[in-house]
Order: C-alpha cells, then structure tokens, then sequence
C-alpha cells in the first residue's frame, strides 16, 4: 500500500465513521484517493461509502452475493446486536433528523438529555420508580453515544444527532416504523375506547 493511502485507510479502519469536520484533512486524501482506497479495501472483503453531501465516509463488509469470485471473506467489521430500546432511539432520532432537515436550515440537530427521556419514555413499560427508568434509558444514550449515533456537545447534557444514521436507517425503515407506530396507535385507541 502506497504512503498516500496508508492514512486515509487506518483513519477509516479506526473510526468507524470519519466526518469531514472532524478530521478535514483526512477527509480530503480519502475523497481524492476514493478509487485506490476501494481497490485495497476490497482486497479485504470490504467497501468504503463516502456521502459527500453529508461529509461522512465509513468502511463496510461486502455482501458475498457483491464478490465476483464467490469466496466467503472472514467479518472484519464488527456488527452491534442492539436491545429493542436502541434500535427504536435509533429510527426516532432519524425521524427528528429527518423533521429537522425539512423545517430549519442547520445541518446539526443537537437534543438535550431530557429531549432524549421525553423522546422514549412513551415507549417503554411504564416503572413505579422514575428514577429508575431515567437511569436504563442514560444506559441507552451512553450506547449510542458509544456507536456513535450520538456525540456530546461541549454544552452539558446537550447530544449532536450524527448525519451516518440516515444510513443505519434508511428512508424505508423509517416509514415501515411510522406504519407500524400508526397501527399501535390505533390498536391504543380502538382498546381505550372498548375500555370504556
């Protein structure tokens, strides 16, 4: 590997996710030396994804259905099993992130702590200590900021909503979840009403 890709790669192998405003420089080797970087990392069994648009590029595992000789490659990037209450602050974060790209031009969309609570309190069971239910849902936050989904600002108890999730959860899982939320609700409603 040339002295030219040897940065650029390491820096996308380590971070996981590499945003243009954290790393500009980085971030000008890997969108100018894209074609290289793919070669190599293909040698791996891997692709890189560059959203230009949004300033973010991230490292994938191919498909074995994408490998033109068919050989199986050994996972080098490690997939994150996530708990219900994750994966539904993931999809209600791209949601936000989506209502805020539509409705104001700043391209972050920084939450506070209590945004956060309010967000997926209505989501899960109801506890008698709210203490308690405050304490599970930090443990959620903390992962997220851990997959990186989330980064915390230098204001206190404030959470920047990171761009990459329009890519762990794309447009149609948004709206399979915003149908299925619709048929929850009305399942809700039909219930409280034969309730009464």
């Amino acid at each position: 590997m040339s002295d030219a890709l040897t940065i650029p790669v390491v820096h996308l192998l380590r971070a996981g996710v590499l945003y243009q405003s954290d790393t500009p420089a980085v971030w000008e080797q890997i969108v100018s030396q894209q074609a290289a970087i793919g070669d190599y990392l293909s040698v791996m069994g891997l692709d890189i994804v560059i959203d230009r648009a949004e300033g973010y590029a991230y490292v994938r595992q191919q498909d074995l259905d994408s490998r033109d000789d068919g050989v199986p490659v050994p996972r080098l990037v490690t997939r994150h099993r996530l708990s219900f209450p994750v994966s539904l602050m993931l999809v209600l974060l791209r949601g936000r992130l989506a209502d805020s790209d539509a409705d104001s031009a700043d391209p972050r969309l920084v939450l506070t702590r209590d945004d956060l609570v309010e967000m997926i309190r209505g989501f899960l069971p109801p506890r008698s200590n709210d203490a308690q239910l405050v304490d599970q849902i930090d443990a959620h936050i903390k992962k997220l900021v851990d997959l990186k989904a989330l980064r915390q600002t230098k204001q206190t108890g404030a959470y920047e909503v990171r761009r990459h999730i329009k890519a762990l959860v794309d447009a149609q899982a948004l709206n399979d979840f915003n149908d299925l939320l619709a048929t929850y609700r009305d399942a809700a409603s039909t219930t409280a009403k034969d309730d009464t």
